[in-house]
């Protein structure tokens, strides 16, 4: 997460300070009611607040206990789905694949409605961004949707350079939020 974005739990709200991404509802501040909380990835890296509006918000990781104690004591769901920008970022890790094993990212994302040609311009798309986002971070794990968020607004060393126009990420993250909220359960 940025370091300094910083997040606040107090009853039914959650406080937002610091908001990395300028196309957010709450950026650069901003609170979130309960009740404009349709459910909460707490297993995804980093642990996702989902809205009502059909946006994705982050929560640092070392806030996890927290968000669970929030979305248990405000009734919210917590819920497990098909990470799909996971699988669209694999091939930008610093891992090998074989490819056996791309093949059947590409089947599981035919089965989550993502065929084969969307996720090929779509990595086409994101290339420049994710290769120099993750040669800075070297990542060999996990690359997400907050990871994709971070490459394409610039938010890491040297991103200027591939950085997408303010105009340009609005779109980018309005799609990807249609995206990541049609991701189905698991």
């Amino acid at each position: 997460m940025s370091p300094m974005q910083d997040v606040q739990f107090i009853e039914n709200q959650v406080h937002f300070q610091n908001y990395p991404f300028q196309a957010s509802s709450i950026y650069p501040h901003g609170s979130v009611a309960s009740e404009d909380i349709s459910e909460i990835l707490i297993a995804r890296c980093p642990p996702e607040v989902r809205l009502k509006s059909d946006e994705v918000l982050f929560v640092s990781a070392v806030h996890k206990e927290s968000l669970k104690l929030f979305a248990k004591s405000n009734n919210i769901p917590i819920v497990s789905r098909v990470d799909t920008w996971s699988f669209i970022c694999e091939e930008f890790l610093d891992t090998e694949f074989s490819d056996e094993d791309k093949e059947k990212v590409y089947r599981l994302l035919e089965n989550e409605g993502l065929d084969r040609n969307f996720v090929k311009e779509m990595r086409q798309f994101l290339y420049n961004p994710m290769m120099a986002y993750n040669s800075i971070m070297w990542d060999w794990a996990h690359l997400g949707l907050y990871d994709v968020l971070l490459a394409v607004s610039g938010q890491f060393p040297y991103g200027e350079k591939v950085k997408f126009t303010e105009e340009a990420f609005r779109d980018f993250y309005s799609n990807a939020m249609k995206l990541a909220m049609s991701e189905r359960n698991r």
